[in-house]
């Protein structure tokens, strides 16, 4: 395991973390596809893979530029969340759990991403170029759109089922 000396190598690692991260959440939202009851849910589900791979593009071309490699440690956060979320979908026994507990581990993801890409990019603005920034700024705004859709997602699916919760 490397040392981390300097605001720069915290930066890389950093970088490493959301790749590592952006990579599990591609894998796991492949097999949850599969899983989804709500046709509206699976859609929002192939959003997210969607910016997850775009993301892992824009990171390997940071890696580039900063002349890194993306290989780091494993993201313990994401990690943790989709062991969780993975052990509740195996107790669920009403669709519309899994779906929520589904939900809810994508959007425990998505925060985790959305602080993530706003201190790299903290970093970036005291110690690296506008291209690198540029990128950063991209990806966090993806981050913040998502992070509507998922509020949405959560707020439609609680409103219909509202009636069976009370």
């Amino acid at each position: 395991m490397k040392l981390i000396e300097d605001l720069r190598h915290l930066f890389i690692h950093q970088i490493k973390d959301r790749y590592d991260s952006e990579t599990q959440q591609v894998e796991v939202l492949q097999q949850l596809k599969t899983k989804v009851h709500s046709i509206h849910l699976k859609r929002v589900l192939e959003n997210c893979e969607h910016h997850a791979q775009k993301h892992l593009t824009s990171l390997d071309n940071l890696f580039s530029e900063l002349q890194e490699n993306g290989v780091g440690d494993i993201c313990e956060c994401s990690l943790g969340v989709i062991t969780e979320m993975e052990k509740i979908i195996e107790r669920s026994v009403n669709p519309v759990v899994t779906d929520m507990a589904i939900l809810s581990a994508v959007k425990q993801l998505h925060s985790n991403d959305l602080s993530g890409y706003h201190l790299i990019l903290m970093y970036a603005h005291q110690v690296h170029d506008e291209t690198i920034i540029e990128a950063l700024e991209q990806m966090l705004k993806n981050e913040r759109d998502l992070d509507v859709l998922l509020d949405e997602t959560i707020h439609s699916i609680i409103e219909k089922e509202a009636v069976y919760i009370l």
